[in-house]
């Protein structure tokens, strides 16, 4: 597999975490500023679905299968994480939005675990 794939992963997965962490340390889960986690989880799912699409995933399972469930289960789990602590808190974003994040988190985690955790 060439370089570039992992370089590419990598400077994905980083910029994608600073930017989460950019936006929850200002003071993010405050009400008023509730926009911010909205918009980490769903560029968060994002990425997700991207890997996806896109065949990097399917490329990296094919260099190593760990890397891969890694990737996948990390989105998941900050994901679900994210989504759980916006339902928690109160805030003036309308709660079918909240829902849905979390639905599309929760299909994740499945889909993480049929793909790599059930055998085929």
């Amino acid at each position: 597999m060439n370089s570039t794939v992992y370089v590419g992963i990598g400077i994905l997965l980083v910029l994608t975490i600073i930017i989460l962490f950019i936006l929850l340390k200002r003071d993010s889960f405050k009400s008023e500023n509730g926009k911010r986690i909205y918009i980490a989880t769903g560029a968060l799912q994002a990425v997700h679905v991207i890997l996806y699409l896109t065949g990097l995933l399917d490329k990296i399972a094919q260099a190593n299968m760990y890397i891969a469930f890694g990737i996948c289960a990390v989105i998941s789990v900050m994901c679900v994480l994210l989504s759980g602590w916006m339902l928690l808190s109160p805030s003036k974003f309308k709660h079918g939005i909240k829902y849905l994040l979390m639905f599309v988190a929760v299909l994740q985690v499945v889909s993480t675990i049929v793909i790599f955790l059930l055998p085929g």
